[in-house]
């Protein structure tokens, strides 16, 4: 097995831990991270939509 396979694991390992251990807090930071890209993706049409012609 090699290294980046491990650390995989392991990630995945404390993340299914912290999710089961705080589903509030869990939740509530997978709620902000999908509104951060939201508003990056809102932001980024509303770029393309102003370098646009007509």
């Amino acid at each position: 097995m090699n290294v980046q396979k491990v650390v995989g694991i392991l990630v995945a390992i404390l993340v299914v831990f912290w999710i089961i251990s705080s589903p509030s807090t869990a939740a509530g930071t997978v709620n902000g991270i999908l509104d951060s890209l939201a508003s990056a993706g809102s932001s980024l049409i509303q770029f393309l939509r102003g370098i646009a012609p007509g």
